[in-house]
């Protein structure tokens, strides 16, 4: 298993000096409830595409299947899980945001991670499940320590963990099964979102004004980072394109896996 250690090493080396060239939510002492703004507030929504070559897929051979790294809407162009976020949201309008949420729910199903990639707010529980009837468990890879654990899901089992805002993806895994992988992004805001199977995102509503927006998907290595300015009671459209030419972490992808 030495080469998938030295792949994630890999990964979270690539994934500093990507984030840090790009600037991403930091962690302060906000909790995690959806904000409130007044009837001023307009979301931000759209479509992320991909017109380019496909990664190949990745064996899963205890299941008799395949993981593909970037998927897309055949109709549509659409990207599947890019994370979306915008940077520079002013805090007047938000909730107190201290009650406890609901856990985000990562399951193990068929030897893979469903799903694939979750945003999610610091310190909102994400609870790991394990439906197969196979024994799994979970690496959690980052730069940050207390986003770090190795643990054990026997099936039927689960892990809880809460992760702290970090600049970086913290990049999950199988030790048993090398295959299975994940990314959780985690902020310090309820502005983000991920793009669904045909590429389409919303971000909850935020105050008018000018704002960064941020587009990343961490298998294929592609980014965007964007002015864009939110109006007035209507949600402010986005359309992303990326292309073969933005696919900059093709070999890596297939690498670390």
């Amino acid at each position: 298993m030495q080469w998938r250690w030295i792949g994630i090493a890999a990964a979270l080396l690539w994934a500093s000096t990507w984030w840090a060239s790009v600037g991403a939510a930091g962690p302060d002492d906000r909790a995690e409830t959806a904000p409130r703004h007044d009837g001023r507030s307009a979301a931000v929504e759209g479509l992320v595409t991909y017109t380019g070559p496909l990664l190949e897929p990745i064996p899963i051979s205890e299941a008799g299947t395949e993981r593909h790294p970037i998927e897309v809407d055949p109709q549509t162009k659409g990207l599947k899980d890019a994370v979306v976020w915008l940077e520079g949201v002013p805090d007047a309008g938000l909730s107190d945001r201290s009650a406890e949420q609901e856990p985000a729910v990562i399951d193990q199903v068929n030897y893979f991670f469903v799903p694939h990639v979750l945003p999610v707010e610091a310190g909102r529980p994400v609870e790991f499940r394990n439906s197969d009837i196979a024994n799994h468990g979970i690496t959690a890879s980052s730069l940050n320590a207390d986003n770090r654990f190795n643990v054990t899901t026997p099936p039927g089992g689960s892990y809880t963990h809460r992760f702290e805002a970090t600049r970086y993806p913290v990049a999950i895994g199988c030790p048993i099964h090398a295959a299975m992988s994940a990314w959780i992004y985690v902020f310090d805001h309820p502005y983000h979102a991920v793009t669904d199977a045909e590429g389409s995102f919303r971000i909850p509503a935020v105050p008018p004004g000018r704002y960064t927006l941020h587009v990343r998907h961490a298998d294929g290595g592609m980014s965007e980072r964007r002015e864009v300015v939110v109006g007035t009671d209507r949600p402010t459209r986005i359309r992303v394109a990326f292309d073969g030419e933005d696919m900059k972490a093709g070999e890596r992808a297939k690498s670390d896996r």
